[in-house]
């Protein structure tokens, strides 16, 4: 009777360490599930950039002789027809500020700061959304 209880109690601690191991794997499994896809990896990219390296990477997008100062994530779009939409404002040294749009390809547009307040329905650069 005694090994036989031994015998259960061996079965029972494989049983339990069999389970470890399988919950073990599917945690391990979980861990390495796909990233979300980024709804904009070229905004992605340059809010991991350092900020004098971001406003440069912006002032490209003015088709203007700018060097960007004081870059500024403003948010983007999550669903609707501008769904991955990114929104960043730029200053130029000495010049005009600018909001701009950055599609999910990298294409940008850009709008003078002081035209969005005028005529953006409430929307300003330097602001999150």
């Amino acid at each position: 009777m005694n090994e036989n209880r031994r015998w259960r109690s061996a079965g029972t601690m494989m049983s339990a360490a069999m389970l470890f191991v399988l919950l073990g794997a599917a945690a391990e499994g979980a861990a390495q599930v796909a990233p979300t896809p980024s709804l904009n990896s070229y905004s992605d990219e340059m809010q991991h950039m350092q900020p004098a390296d971001q406003a440069a990477k912006l002032a490209t997008h003015l088709g203007l002789a700018c060097i960007g100062t004081r870059p500024f994530f403003m948010g983007m779009t999550k669903t609707g027809k501008a769904k991955g939409y990114a929104y960043w404002s730029v200053t130029c040294a000495g010049e005009n500020s600018y909001m701009i749009q950055i599609s999910p390809d990298g294409k940008g547009a850009a709008v003078d700061c002081r035209m969005l307040k005028a005529q953006g329905e409430g929307r300003e650069c330097y602001k999150s959304f």
